[in-house]
């Protein structure tokens, strides 16, 4: 959908501001939904603001963005919150994360984005397909075992697992392997899959890499491909077919998922963990993004029976932890933040462990525990599962 196609219902945005705050149906109460306008405090970095500008710069009213108004476009995390809250309650028929993506991509198009710490890992990725500045041979230094490559079933591990959350990866094999499963992985035909890049409106990279990820798996005989990244899966399953215009030619299935079938068929038997309270953190690729929610609560609840407890923002609900659509790089304050305001949250629960299922929510609220030090274990729920196979 181009920009222009946009501006009629643009136009139906009332400032009601119920993009900011909680379904109150669901909650009981109004609740802070938009870490951007909860931090900032400015309406231009709520979602009515940005459809404002956004408006304005379609229109030609803004001739040349200044760096503030770059700061709010690309400060946007694509969390889906404001769209979750408006889609539900006030009939506008727009979806925000689309529509700002465009935006962003319009912008980089014209010369004036992304931010400079978003650019930089664009760069990386063109020399060492992953965004971390880290060598693509050592992409698979991780594993502790040999793994096959290609086959029918593929583990797709993506950069963060593969460079920086490296203990995700290697529960994911090592509960597949428990399982009995055949499966491989693409070992170096494995590129970023591009979800850094159309966050930010760098579409035209993120298009030569999807190209290359569809023909290595297919080369690969891959008939059905696993994530343990939320953003891998969403992009993948959300964003391939509208970037190529076609449908995949495999089955997509996040991680989640996939154990929660493989325990429904008996070839993974966790043993029940008494005692330890885990709430669970929904990542917003994976739930707004996807739709998939329950899965993760199955395999938790299959663990932690009565122990697994719920914070107040849940599923459509959710509180971003801040890490998606490049902002953890750019704004890493902002980032922190937002991490700090989920912590709290879980806090109040009781729960010992907060378990999520996104390397970039894990990597980004460890990084707040770090600072804060609120006694919160977070973990990932392939590492919860791995450790309780019997």
């Amino acid at each position: 959908m181009k920009l222009k196609d946009y501006l009629k219902e643009l136009y139906h945005c009332f400032h009601c501001h119920l993009c900011n705050v909680g379904n109150w149906h669901e909650l009981d109460e109004w609740v802070s939904i938009c870490p951007t306008y909860a931090y900032f405090g400015f309406e231009s970095f709520s979602a009515a603001g940005k459809i404002e500008i956004g408006r304005a710069f379609i229109q030609g009213k803004i001739k040349k963005p200044s760096s503030r108004m770059l700061q709010i476009i690309f400060g946007d995390l694509g969390c889906g919150a404001c769209h979750s809250q408006c889609k539900d309650l006030t009939g506008l028929n727009i979806d925000h994360v689309e529509f700002f993506e465009e935006l962003k991509t319009k912008l980089v198009e014209e010369g004036y984005g992304p931010l400079p710490k978003q650019a930089d890992y664009a760069r990386s990725i063109q020399r060492n397909h992953n965004p971390y500045w880290e060598k693509h041979e050592k992409r698979t230094s991780w594993l502790n075992s040999r793994i096959p490559k290609g086959g029918k079933i593929v583990y797709f591990v993506g950069c963060t697992s593969s460079y920086r959350t490296q203990e995700i990866a290697r529960a994911t094999v090592e509960i597949l392997s428990a399982s009995g499963v055949e499966f491989g992985i693409m070992d170096g035909e494995e590129w970023c899959c591009g979800s850094p890049l159309l966050r930010t409106g760098q579409r035209k990279l993120a298009r030569d890499l999807a190209k290359h990820n569809l023909r290595a798996l297919k080369d690969a005989g891959a008939e059905k491909v696993i994530f343990s990244c939320a953003g891998c899966y969403k992009t993948f399953k959300k964003d391939y077919p509208k970037l190529l215009g076609r449908t995949l030619d495999f089955e997509v299935l996040h991680t989640s998922e996939y154990f929660w079938n493989l325990i429904k068929e008996k070839k993974l038997r966790p043993r029940r963990e008494e005692g330890i309270k885990v709430t669970y953190h929904d990542p917003c690729h994976l739930g707004r993004g996807t739709g998939l929610y329950d899965p993760p609560r199955q395999v938790l609840r299959e663990i932690f029976g009565r122990y697994f407890v719920e914070m107040k923002r849940t599923k459509e609900n959710a509180w971003c932890c801040g890490a998606g659509s490049g902002v953890k790089a750019a704004l890493p304050d902002f980032a922190i933040w937002s991490a700090t305001q989920r912590l709290e949250e879980a806090e109040k629960t009781g729960a010992n462990i907060l378990a999520s299922t996104c390397p970039f929510c894990k990597r980004n609220l460890e990084d707040a525990e770090k600072k804060v030090k609120k006694g919160m274990e977070v973990r990932d729920l392939s590492e919860l599962l791995s450790e309780r196979l019997t």
